[in-house]
């Protein structure tokens, strides 16, 4: 029987700080079937160098200009030999060397899954952590509404992409949230949930970008057939109109009271309870 075998991209510019991290937590994996690709935006720091240093356990490495993430992304799924592709971030890392055979045999288990993903855990500057769990499959739509399902936490299989396409690279924050908005709506496509913490995922980058992200989350959103439907619509205004009854610091939105220099129902979020409500709209 033919192992299943996983491709890994990392796509990455600039990224000497960070790189060797998240390149270590690949080729450190105790599954073997894994091909890893990197693909470079022609960087101009001490990332080639790294790219040099782990050259021969490098798969495939590609260092050229391109229009954006997406665009990288969508090169390297051109390069994609395995049965399923996966995508870490240059900042991000896999939280330990059993996470891809841990993934493999959980797929073992469920072979009709074209889609699996799982939990992420998030890191802020100071290093402080905490896990963001995913939603049940049933309730992505729902998460997708006002939050984002994360693709340092999915494996889709070959077929995802031939069946719904690759990213549009228009967008420049939001292209992995449309996309899992047609694997949402794609009823053809099985998806799984793996309770298991996948990758660490650290808060900033493109996606953080709050303004850009809602910007272009609400016009994937309003493209979306599916989100057009009586159901959907009615959905959407009372999931807007609890957040702003009770913002809550979600979106940063916060309801100021009597004095306008204080935010009462921010200051009394923690971090980690700002950073959750931010999570479920950036991608």
């Amino acid at each position: 029987m033919k192992e299943l075998s996983i491709t890994i991209i990392t796509i990455c510019k600039n990224a000497q700080s960070t790189l060797e991290k998240a390149i270590e937590s690949v080729l450190y994996q105790n599954y073997k079937h894994i091909q890893y690709i990197v693909i470079d935006g022609k960087s101009s720091d001490e990332t080639p160098a790294i790219l040099e240093k782990y050259s021969e356990r490098i798969a495939k490495i590609i260092s050229e200009e391109d229009s954006g993430i997406y665009s990288a992304m969508n090169k390297g799924i051109r390069y994609a030999e395995g049965d399923y592709i996966y995508f870490l971030n240059s900042d991000d890392f896999l939280v330990d060397e059993h996470v891809i055979s841990d993934v493999a045999n959980f797929i073992t288990r469920h072979p009709n899954s074209d889609i699996v993903y799982g939990n992420l855990e998030i890191r802020d500057i100071n290093d402080d952590r905490q896990v963001l769990a995913s939603p049940e499959p049933s309730q992505i739509l729902r998460t997708l509404v006002s939050g984002a399902m994360h693709h340092q936490a999915t494996f889709a299989h070959q077929r995802v992409f031939e069946e719904v396409g690759v990213f549009k690279e228009k967008y420049k924050s939001a292209g992995d949230y449309e996309w899992w908005i047609r694997v949402a709506s794609e009823e053809s496509l099985s998806k799984a949930y793996y309770d298991r913490v996948i990758a660490s995922y650290f808060v900033g980058g493109q996606s953080s970008n709050l303004t850009l992200a809602l910007q272009e989350m609400f016009e994937a959103q309003n493209n979306a057939a599916i989100y057009q439907t009586n159901h959907w619509l009615s959905k959407r205004i009372r999931i807007y109109q609890e957040i702003i009854k009770e913002p809550q610091g979600f979106w940063d939105l916060v309801r100021i009271k009597e004095e306008p220099n204080e935010i009462p129902g921010l200051a009394k979020l923690s971090f980690f309870q700002k950073i959750k409500r931010k999570l479920r709209s950036i991608f």
